[in-house]
């Protein structure tokens, strides 16, 4: 089940929520009338989980009267500009082959082409893996607001599930759509002894047993220079890409999961079982 309702896309732990089962039909006609793409996802689900407020607000018919006159408005006001209608560009964007495109710049990932070239000059490739990978990649457009954020959010506003659609990208892109925006060239940080500090955190990381650390931990580890939890979440989602899980609550520690760690502890784990079994 997904942690997120799929009508607001905040989590589901926001609000009181309700199980639609029998009510799916209700569910996908409104989704047919408000033309939002979400009838293909709800036709292949026997249930959702979702917020009852949202529920009652996506089904009413005066709501879906309301948003369907917003999105006329707004199609007549971009063809009044001499912009695209919006329809087109919805047309475009939903046509984009997350399998084949990289889906910050849009070029085509040739992984048999990189895999012929030097490690050095081989750029890296990864695939989404995880539903909360999308949820990271709207708030960061939102907050950078400049060209590269509009056209990434066009692509993946309308794509539910990137896991299912199976999504790609180069790590350097996505390391860059991760930093600020300020039209200045990217390249690598000055910042030595930042790049050392994480460093040992990468280290530390990847030699723990652990799979789940607190940021407190992880700005402990760091014995010459102090760097703050912005710095460390930042470098960190460079590093790992949606391998990593950060959680924050208000008043609480912030946890750190990198779900690859996982994985290597329960495979040592039951490697380790297995053979004091043969040993017995």
């Amino acid at each position: 089940m997904s942690e997120y309702c799929f009508i607001c896309a905040k989590l589901l732990t926001e609000s009181e929520v309700v199980t639609v089962e029998r009510g799916m039909k209700t569910l996908i006609n409104a989704s047919i009338e408000r033309a939002d793409d979400f009838s293909e996802y709800l036709k292949n689900q026997k249930s959702v989980t979702i917020h009852e407020n949202s529920r009652k607000n996506y089904t009413r018919k005066s709501s879906i009267a309301a948003a369907n006159k917003r999105q006329r408005e707004e199609q007549e006001a971009s063809t009044s500009t001499a912009s695209p209608p919006r329809t087109r560009s919805r047309i475009s964007e939903s046509a984009f082959c997350f399998k084949e495109l990289c889906l910050f710049c849009g070029e085509k990932l040739n992984e048999e082409s990189e895999r012929r070239k030097s490690s050095d000059f081989r750029r890296r490739m990864s695939q989404v893996s995880t539903l909360q990978f999308k949820d990271s990649i709207l708030e960061t457009a939102r907050a950078r607001g400049d060209a590269l954020a509009k056209a990434v959010l066009a692509r993946v506003e309308f794509e539910y599930d990137l896991v299912a659609a199976e999504a790609k990208y180069h790590r350097d892109c996505y390391a860059n759509f991760l930093k600020p925006s300020t039209g200045a060239k990217m390249g690598r940080p000055k910042d030595e002894a930042t790049n050392l500090a994480m460093e040992e955190i990468f280290t530390y990381i990847e030699n723990s047993d652990d799979c789940q650390f607190t940021l407190n931990e992880l700005q402990k580890v760091c014995k010459t220079t102090t760097l703050d939890n912005r710095t460390i979440k930042l470098r960190l989602k460079v590093k790992y890409g949606d391998k990593l899980i950060i959680t924050e609550k208000s008043g609480a520690s912030t946890f750190i999961c990198l779900v690859d760690n996982h994985h290597d502890i329960l495979s040592k784990a039951w490697y380790k079982k297995k053979m004091n079994k043969t040993e017995e």
